[in-house]
């Protein structure tokens, strides 16, 4: 598959078409806790959580399937799996960032500092592991590029 046809492929399976179903189920998760818990700093996290990162991750995963689908070799699955496993990193370790300072555990600095680390080593990680699979898969679609087309899609 030529990456003009991959790029188009992710495009239309993206999951922005699951939204309102997601919006749903984050609805019953929250009355779920806020039916068993009381606290209001819990449930201001938890929120954030449920409504900001979640979705990120279903996002994620989502794609990182979708990406399997185009080569079957074993190093570009692991490659594949490596960058999911950044991500997936990522979003978990900005969110236990925002959890630890919220309830007060680091400082307002230290939180800016782990995050802005984790952040630019995830992302510089993120870049080798997609020079590697340039490398084994010549048609391999690059996130810029997935965003590039987003923003064509909608000037349309």
């Amino acid at each position: 598959m030529l990456r003009e046809e991959r790029m188009e492929y992710l495009y239309d399976k993206s999951w922005n078409k699951k939204g309102p179903l997601f919006v749903m189920i984050v609805g019953v998760v929250t009355a779920l806790w806020l039916w068993f818990n009381d606290s209001r700093m819990n449930l201001s996290l938890f929120i954030i959580c449920a409504a900001v990162f979640m979705p990120l991750l279903v996002a994620t995963w989502h794609k990182l399937k979708l990406f399997l689908q185009f080569n079957d070799s074993t190093i570009y699955r692991r490659f594949i799996y490596l960058k999911g496993t950044v991500q997936f990193v990522l979003l978990i370790g900005v969110m236990s960032m925002l959890a630890l300072y919220s309830l007060k555990y680091i400082t307002l600095d230290t939180m800016s500092l782990g995050g802005a680390v984790l952040i630019a080593g995830c992302l510089l990680l993120e870049s080798w592991v997609d020079w590697k699979v340039l490398k084994i898969d010549d048609e391999h679609v690059v996130e810029s590029l997935l965003g590039l087309m987003n923003r064509e899609k909608r000037k349309e």
